[in-house]
């Protein structure tokens, strides 16, 4: 029997194909594609007179429902802007550093279909209020039973059975620290929407988190991680854990979520006096 060096080439190339696809299997199975952090910086964003306007003065927002009215902390007249992996900006007009470390607060630009999956603040409580036509559903628990640093619901803790409800132009709501929350824009106006305001306190580590920093050497280098795995961590880094696969709150449509929400009280009377306490702190750059 005779061989030739064209019948020896074949079954050489097919297993080298053979082991070089293994090979890459191998890699993308245990060495997935570097994920980065899926909240991010950016530099253009469009302001309003509103914002504008609160740089110069105290704005007084009114909550029929509540009964009563806020008045806003003057604005930074250059904030940081961040972005996240969902395409909503979140425009920092306040931070630590100019409250004297009480809260941060955001203008939320949020499009359309837009929000954030479930998560919780292990140490800070959160409001939502909204300023403008729209429709927000807020997400929350049934129950007031806050998790407390080492828990992870679904994981070392009970999932806990969850509600929502709808904030429109003059509602508020207040999601106390431990408790699973998130929001969705479900405004029927298909335009990003502005005016609605987001505040932590205390809020030490917002804007790190929002900086998408995720290794413990204060760097934003890409984790060799799933996606939704990465931003768990990168978000538990700064005590904020968030879940894109549903396991926080057992179920992976978790925007079909409905029902009633257990209720703290809205706050206002404490949110009020943070701001008013964190004016003596707010320096006033030149625009």
């Amino acid at each position: 029997m005779t061989f030739s060096l064209r019948s020896l080439r074949r079954p050489l190339l097919r297993n080298f194909l053979l082991i070089l696809g293994s090979v890459g299997l191998f890699f993308v199975v245990f060495f997935p594609n570097p994920v980065r952090a899926q909240f991010f910086e950016v530099f253009t964003y469009n302001r309003t007179q509103t914002l504008d306007q609160g740089v110069k003065q105290r704005l007084v927002y009114d909550f029929p429902e509540a009964k009563t009215r806020v008045v806003m902390p003057r604005f930074l007249a250059k904030p940081r802007v961040f972005e996240t992996g969902g395409g909503d900006q979140l425009v920092m007009l306040r931070t630590p550093e100019d409250t004297c470390g009480l809260y941060q607060l955001s203008e939320t630009i949020a499009p359309y279909d837009a929000g954030p999956p479930p998560h919780f603040h292990f140490a800070s409580s959160e409001w939502f209020f909204v300023t403008e036509d729209s429709d927000f559903r807020i997400y929350g628990t049934k129950d007031y039973q806050p998790l407390v640093p080492g828990q992870l619901p679904g994981v070392n803790a009970p999932v806990p059975e969850m509600g929502s409800l709808v904030l429109s132009k003059g509602g508020l709501a207040y999601s106390p620290k431990g408790t699973v929350h998130f929001w969705h824009n479900e405004s029927t106006n298909k335009q990003p929407i502005r005016g609605f305001y987001n505040i932590w306190t205390p809020a030490n580590g917002v804007t790190d988190w929002f900086d998408g920093v995720n290794n413990v050497d204060g760097s934003s280098k890409p984790l060799n991680l799933p996606g939704p795995q990465a931003t768990t961590l990168q978000t538990a880094l700064w005590g904020v854990p968030h879940d894109p696969t549903g396991g926080f709150v057992g179920r992976s449509d978790y925007r079909n979520i409905r029902g009633p929400i257990a209720t703290d009280g809205n706050h206002l009377a404490e949110l009020q006096d943070l701001f008013d306490r964190g004016e003596a702190c707010y320096t006033r750059k030149p625009a």
